[in-house]
C-alpha cells in the first residue's frame, strides 16, 4: 500500500477543521481520519495518539506564527531597523486571521485539560523574549510590549476586547513607537 506524500498535512488540516468547526472536545481520532480521508490506522501511523496529534497541531500553530513574523519583518521595517523584529511581532499580532484565533482557542482549551500541551508555547514565548531583549537597552519595554500583545490576543480570542477600528490602529502605532523607543 502506497501512502500519500501529504497525508500527514491532510490529517493536521482535518484535525484543525474538527476543532474549529466542532470544538476541542470533539477531537476524536475517528472524526479526524474520516475528515482526512484516511483509515484510523493511517492516522495512527503518523500520530500514534491523540496527544501526539495535539502536539503536532500546537507545533504547527507556532511554526505559522514564526513564519508570519518573518514575513512581517520583511515588510514592516528596513533591515537596519533595530526594533524591526519587535515591530514584526506587533504587526503579526494585530493581523492574526480569525480562523487562526479559532484554532488557537481550541488548542488553548485542550491545554486546559492537559497543561503539558502548552509547554512548547511557553518555551516559544521564552525564546522570543530572549531574542527580542538580547542586546536591547530597555529589555523591560520589550517584555511590556510582548505582554500587551498577549493581552490583546487573549481579549480578541475571548471576543471581549474593548479595542477596535481606529483605536486599534492607534494602539498599534503607539506600540511601534514604544518599540522604537520614541515614547
Amino acid at each position: 500500500m502506497q501512502r500519500r506524500a501529504n497525508a500527514r498535512d491532510e490529517i493536521l488540516e482535518a484535525a484543525e477543521w474538527v476543532v474549529t468547526e466542532r470544538g476541542a472536545g470533539h477531537l476524536r481520532l475517528d472524526a479526524v481520519a474520516e475528515r482526512a480521508g484516511v483509515s484510523k490506522g493511517g492516522l495512527l501511523y503518523h500520530f500514534p495518539s491523540k496527544e501526539a496529534l495535539l502536539r503536532a497541531m500546537v507545533s504547527g500553530v507556532l511554526e505559522r506564527c514564526t513564519a508570519d513574523r518573518r514575513e512581517a519583518r520583511a515588510t514592516t521595517a528596513p533591515a537596519e531597523d533595530a526594533a524591526g523584529d519587535l515591530k514584526a511581532m506587533i504587526a503579526t499580532g494585530f493581523r492574526v486571521a480569525a480562523e487562526r484565533r479559532r484554532v488557537s482557542a481550541a488548542l488553548l482549551a485542550a491545554g486546559a485539560e492537559d497543561p503539558r500541551l502548552l509547554t512548547p508555547v511557553r518555551e516559544w514565548h521564552q525564546a522570543n523574549l530572549r531574542e527580542f531583549a538580547a542586546g536591547k537597552r530597555y529589555p523591560l519595554r520589550v517584555l511590556v510590549l510582548m505582554l500587551a500583545m498577549d493581552g490583546l490576543w487573549m481579549n480578541e480570542l475571548l471576543e471581549i476586547s474593548p479595542v477596535d477600528g481606529e483605536v486599534r490602529e492607534a494602539l498599534m502605532g503607539e506600540m511601534f513607537a514604544l518599540a522604537d523607543g520614541t515614547v
